[in-house]
């Protein structure tokens, strides 16, 4: 004897509602997995963009602090050697001075010879 639609359910009533129940709880624990999943990606995503920031920043802030020291250290070294230029200077207009004023002799350069033999 064939079992109508209508009897059916009424005979499994308890059992379809179970199932129902059992597939709806399913799909509202995926649903959370989910989220979860989501919230935690999220929240790692936010704390390795950030820890990006900080080390570029601070990496910004050295470079800068390089960059400073070595303009002045550039400046500096331009400084000592604006200065040692002007000490050659002054030196050598001294010794021009001082060579126009004395005259030297040596006696006996034009005895030396070259004493080395030629093959």
């Amino acid at each position: 004897m064939a079992v109508t639609p209508q009897q059916f359910f009424e005979k499994n009533m308890k059992w379809v509602a179970l199932i129902l129940l059992f597939l709806l709880m399913f799909k509202f624990m995926q649903g959370c997995n989910r989220n979860m999943g989501n919230t935690i990606k999220e929240k790692t995503y936010v704390h390795t963009i950030d820890s990006l920031n900080k080390k570029y920043n601070s990496l910004k802030e050295e470079s800068q602090d390089s960059i400073k020291k070595l303009n002045f250290e550039l400046r500096l070294s331009s400084e000592k050697t604006k200065s040692a230029n002007d000490r050659a200077t002054a030196v050598q207009s001294a010794v021009e001075k001082l060579k126009s004023n004395t005259t030297i002799t040596v006696k006996g350069a034009e005895e030396v010879k070259d004493t080395t033999k030629k093959k």
